[in-house]
């Protein structure tokens, strides 16, 4: 059966009227403090983590479970295993050719794909857990100076689907990169846009 994703209960929204998404000046800042907020050494397998999430839309434990053999370089992309849904479902969510290369210089992925690595290519790449990455995100929106509803890992997710909207991406597209059952989910990232109507408004103001 098909899960319908759009209940209606949820919206970009909270209680009190607080955006819970990153307007696309808000993901542009994300973005552009993530080496500032990690900028020690150690933080280098937490960029790469925050990366994925900002390139993907991914849900936390999504990329958390990401194993080495689901980067996958001649596709360009990775292989998620969807969570939220009622039988195994993976998806394949393209990634930036730069992006890949950094996953190899800082992770070793392709040592451990082909068997010369410290692991088995069944391995996570990332090793720590949701408390972890969850501050991780934290710290980079703080240093974005992003605050509300909308700093949250969730928010950077909505994000992802509305600017894929503005740049006309496929809704059907959008919803398979997200791990959406179908496409209801895209008309509630449709109605809230919130700022981002100014984008639609000023080609008639122009």
């Amino acid at each position: 059966p098909i899960v319908h994703m759009a209940k209606d209960d949820f919206d970009l929204f909270d209680q009190e009227g607080n955006r819970k998404y990153l307007t696309q000046e808000e993901r542009t800042r994300f973005y552009h403090s993530i080496d500032t907020a990690l900028s020690k050494s150690a933080d280098r397998e937490k960029r790469t983590f925050v990366l994925l999430l900002y390139y993907t839309g991914c849900r936390i434990s999504e990329g958390l479970a990401t194993t080495y053999k689901k980067i996958d370089y001649s596709a360009q992309g990775v292989v998620f295993e969807t969570l939220k849904r009622r039988k195994k479902v993976h998806r394949f969510v393209p990634l930036p050719y730069p992006f890949l290369v950094k996953l190899d210089d800082v992770h070793r992925v392709k040592d451990f794909q082909s068997g010369n690595g410290s692991g088995k290519a069944t391995d996570r790449i990332w090793n720590f857990g949701r408390t972890t990455a969850w501050k991780t995100i934290g710290k980079v929106m703080e240093v974005a100076g992003i605050e509300g509803a909308q700093a949250c890992p969730k928010g950077l997710r909505h994000s992802f689907a509305i600017s894929h909207q503005l740049v006309k991406t496929p809704e059907t597209q959008i919803a398979q990169w997200l791990g959406h059952a179908d496409t209801s989910m895209m008309r509630v990232y449709g109605r809230a846009i919130g700022q981002e109507e100014h984008i639609l408004a000023a080609r008639l103001w122009e």
